[in-house]
């Protein structure tokens, strides 16, 4: 009898950390910028539409890169 062995894959979905790290930049370039809560809450936002468009349209299709 033969054993079926599933092999993993070693495909990772690496668009989360883009994301998290838009989040905790922005955040920290708005503190910077306002120097208040309000700006770090604002710049984590834009941080977060910035990496949903480097992900979406600069990183779509270029798998082979990664």
């Amino acid at each position: 009898m033969e054993k079926h062995i599933e092999e993993h894959s070693t495909e990772k979905n690496n668009s989360s950390y883009f994301y998290l790290l838009g989040a905790i930049f922005g955040g920290l370039t708005g503190v910077i910028a306002q120097e208040g809560f309000l700006g770090a809450v604002i710049g984590a936002v834009a941080g977060l539409l910035f990496a949903g468009f480097f992900v979406g349209a600069l990183l779509n299709g270029r798998e082979h890169d990664r």
